[in-house]
C-alpha cells in the first residue's frame, strides 16, 4: 500500500489541540491513504462502527451508518481513484480536523447522481472531519453544487494550487 509520501497533504497543519489532535492526524492520515489508495478494508478499519456518516452538502448526499458508508466508498474507489482532495490548510483539533483546498480529478461513471463526462474538476472544497474515540466519524463536505454540475458536462482549467481563502 501507498505512504503518506505518496500523497499531498499540504504545506499547513495547523493543531489547536494536545495529544488528541495529534491521535486525530495521525488517524487521518491513515484513513486518507487507504482511501486515495483504493483499499476499502484498511479504510474501513479506520472508522468507528457507531454510525459513521458521509455528508456532501451541495450534492444531497446524506450516508448513515457502517455498511452504508462501505457502500459509499466502494461505489467511490469505482467512480474516483487516486487522491481527490488537495488541502492549502489542515487544522487538528481533539474533535475535528477541518481541511480547505480543492477536489480535483477526472471522475468517470456516475459521480455523485451525475453522469460524467470526462471532464477535469477542480473546486473549491471546505471538508469537516469528525471523530469519535480517534476512530474517523464520518465527513461534511461543503463545496458549489452548480459549479460541480457545470465542470462536470463543461471541465475547467482552474489549478488547485490557487489560493483559497
Amino acid at each position: 500500500m501507498a505512504t503518506m509520501d505518496d500523497f499531498d497533504f499540504s504545506a499547513q497543519v495547523i493543531k489547536a489541540g494536545g495529544a488528541v489532535a495529534e491521535k486525530n492526524w495521525q488517524r487521518l492520515v491513515e484513513h486518507t491513504v487507504a482511501e486515495w489508495s483504493g483499499d476499502l478494508d484498511a479504510t474501513m478499519a479506520t472508522m468507528t462502527k457507531n454510525d459513521p456518516f458521509q455528508i456532501m452538502h451541495a450534492t444531497g448526499l446524506h450516508v448513515v451508518g457502517y455498511e452504508a458508508v462501505r457502500e459509499f466508498y466502494r461505489n467511490r474507489m469505482l467512480t474516483f481513484q487516486g487522491q481527490g482532495f488537495y488541502a492549502h490548510r489542515w487544522v487538528a483539533s481533539d474533535e475535528a480536523i477541518v481541511g480547505n483546498g480543492y477536489f480535483e480529478g477526472t471522475p468517470n461513471g456516475v459521480f455523485f447522481g451525475t453522469p460524467t463526462t470526462g471532464k477535469k474538476l477542480c473546486l473549491p472544497m471546505s471538508i469537516w472531519i469528525y471523530f469519535e474515540d480517534t476512530l474517523v466519524k464520518g465527513e461534511a463536505a461543503y463545496l458549489d453544487g452548480r459549479e460541480l454540475e457545470r465542470q462536470i458536462r463543461e471541465g475547467t482549467d482552474q489549478d488547485r494550487h490557487t489560493p483559497v481563502y
